[in-house]
This record gives C-alpha cells, sequence and structure tokens, in this order.
C-alpha cells in the first residue's frame, strides 16, 4: 500500500525538464493540487503562477509595482478600497483571483508600454507597434530593427562630417595665416607697387605719338650751259 502511495506521487510530479525549468528561474513547485492537475509538464505560465505566494505583502508589492493606489487598484479590479486595505493588512485572505490578475498584468508585454515615455503608444493583435506621434501603418519588428541600422549610419556619417569640419576650419586657419604672412613681409605690397609701374607703362604705351617724317628727294642737277 505504501509503495502504491510512493508511486502516485511520484507520477504526479512534474517531468524532469519541467523541474529544471522550475530550477532555472529559481521557482518551487508547491502546490500538490497542480501537480496532481498537471501531472508531468506544466506550461510557463502555470510556472509562473507559483513563483509567489499569496499572501497581504506580495499582494501589496504587486500593487505598488504597477504604480496603483489604493483607489486606483480597487477601481481596477472593480471592488471597494476597504477590501483593498483589508487584503492588504491581512485581515481578509487575498481572493486568488484578485491576485492573480495583478500578477499577469505585472508580467505583460503590454504592461512595459505603460511607462509616461510610451504614453499613446501600442502593439495590436498583430504584434505591430503603433505610435501617436507618427501613426500610419505602426512599426513591424523588421522596421525597428532596420531603424536601429538606420541610427548606426547616421551616427557614423556625423562622425565624417564632424571630421570633414575640422579639416575645413584647419584649412581656413591656415589660409588666415598664409594672406597675415604676406601682408607683414610686404608681399601684397610689392605686388601692388608693381601693378602701379605695369599700369603706367602701359599708360604711357597707349599715349605714345608716332611722328613721319617727309623724305625730301634731291632736285636734279642743271647742266652746264655753254
Amino acid at each position: 500500500m505504501k509503495n502504491t502511495t510512493e508511486q502516485k506521487k511520484m507520477h504526479n510530479q512534474p517531468s524532469e525538464k519541467t523541474l529544471w525549468a522550475y530550477h532555472m528561474q529559481a521557482i518551487e513547485p508547491m502546490s500538490e493540487a497542480i501537480n496532481k492537475a498537471f501531472p508531468g509538464y506544466h506550461p510557463q505560465w502555470l510556472q509562473l503562477s507559483q513563483q509567489l505566494s499569496i499572501g497581504a505583502e506580495n499582494f501589496k508589492i504587486l500593487r505598488q509595482s504597477l504604480g496603483m493606489t489604493v483607489a486606483q487598484c480597487a477601481a481596477y479590479l472593480r471592488v471597494t478600497c476597504i477590501k483593498i486595505t483589508r487584503w492588504e493588512s491581512g485581515k481578509t485572505p487575498v481572493p486568488f483571483a484578485e491576485f492573480e490578475v495583478l500578477r499577469l498584468v505585472s508580467e505583460s508585454v503590454r504592461l512595459k508600454l505603460t511607462h509616461p515615455d510610451w504614453d499613446g503608444w501600442f502593439i495590436n493583435d498583430y504584434g505591430v507597434l503603433h505610435s501617436p506621434i507618427i501613426g500610419g501603418d505602426g512599426f513591424t519588428p523588421e522596421q525597428l530593427a532596420w531603424s536601429t541600422m538606420t541610427r548606426s549610419e547616421a551616427a557614423l556619417l556625423r562622425n565624417e562630417v564632424a571630421k570633414l569640419q575640422r579639416k575645413l576650419e584647419a584649412a581656413i586657419d591656415e589660409n588666415t595665416n598664409l594672406r597675415q604672412m604676406y601682408l607683414d613681409n610686404g608681399v601684397t605690397d610689392e605686388v601692388a607697387a608693381m601693378q602701379e609701374k605695369v599700369n603706367s607703362l602701359m599708360a604711357r604705351i597707349n599715349t605714345a605719338r608716332v611722328f613721319k617724317f617727309t623724305i625730301i628727294e634731291d632736285e636734279p642737277l642743271l647742266e652746264k650751259t655753254a
């Protein structure tokens, strides 16, 4: 009889893979009723349902982790504030359903979008992320992955632009220094003086007069008369 009872208990234990999953998540499968109802394999959601024991302190921790006041929690669970305070003070046992609701909400993916910075954002039933700022058809996971790559490329381009800007500034400084050096050495004044001389010579050439010389032919010699 004893061996039969032990075998029955062993039969109701989680499988080795399930026990390994419990161990890796630091969860102790404590419920015999669950082990009996789910012999062998325990779904992931069922495993997580056992990570917190139902009690006043854990209920309060869940409520506070969701950022809810007592009044907000009461409104969400459709109960009175008095019931919430009695649950959290330990005067009344916390109902499993209400406790499990807060636990499931705290672990939901959509809870992560309740941060004020994500106000108005939501994921629809097809897994598309929608933005209240951009609107439109939303973002698929692939589009979000490409946007990350685009930001990386943009950062590289900004770095290249910054390098080119520094080179341009250095070239401008060098040009300014060379011009100042020419001014300090009097090169500019010499070039200006040479230009003035050239202009003066050109003016003299343009205003020069060409004189015509008249050629006087020799008169014929008169023959002597006898």
